[in-house]
């Protein structure tokens, strides 16, 4: 019911170009906000959605409302970056998926540029199913990201982050640091080459319409 009441907001939250510190993309991401106004983190509401797999209908409603967003922006001529939108586990596994996520960005009419899939890295792995669905969705003109790459290593340091920023490079990938909260953190990153910076340091999520501000800015 809470989806129907369309209750989920979409915020997002902005990555920076490193050298020039100009917004390049953004995650989208999902809160509760109960018709009282109170939001519900999304560690509150996610595993359960997951265990019972409603995720499916929140990943796809997240989807369609970047798509949405990124219609009215390319219609009224108004500058546009990629919106990343994330693809659970038990979605990948949905019957027609790639199918279904192709349709709605061919009848929003966007580029399928400017909405990449975000998969995680732990439901990436071992699965001759999920190459299948990777190699459909890169087909059909998705680009994919790996989320959360190494989060697993708590206590990564320096010299691990500058070899999967190497490796990244290596492949001719972009590499995206997350939660990035200081300008040391920046400073470090900077010196390591890494492409883009996430995180608490430029920008907390934002509403919708705080996140227009900011493309303006």
């Amino acid at each position: 019911s809470a989806i129907a009441n369309t209750e989920f907001k979409v915020y997002y939250q902005p990555k920076y170009d490193v050298n020039t510190e100009n917004i390049v993309g953004a995650e989208a991401l999902v809160r509760w906000q109960k018709p009282d106004g109170t939001l519900i983190s999304p560690g509150a509401f996610i595993p359960l959605f997951e265990s019972d797999g409603l995720v499916v209908h929140l990943d796809e409603y997240v989807f369609e409302n970047v798509c949405q967003f990124q219609k009215e922006r390319m219609e009224n001529k108004l500058p546009m970056v990629p919106i990343s939108v994330n693809l659970s586990r038990a979605s990948i596994h949905f019957n027609d998926v790639v199918e279904h996520y192709v349709d709605i960005v061919n009848q929003k009419q966007i580029p399928f540029e400017c909405v990449p899939i975000e998969l995680t890295e732990s439901a990436t792995l071992y699965s001759e199913k999920i190459l299948e669905i990777t190699d459909q969705l890169v087909k059909a003109g998705f680009k994919l990201h790996m989320d959360d790459f190494g989060s697993g290593y708590s206590s990564l340091t320096s010299l691990i982050v500058q070899q999967a920023i190497d490796l990244g490079h290596g492949l001719d990938m972009k590499v995206v640091a997350e939660g990035v909260e200081s300008k040391e953190q920046k400073d470090c990153l900077k010196e390591m080459h890494c492409d883009m910076i996430q995180g608490f340091y430029y920008s907390k999520p934002l509403k919708q319409e705080d996140f227009i501000e900011k493309l303006r800015a």
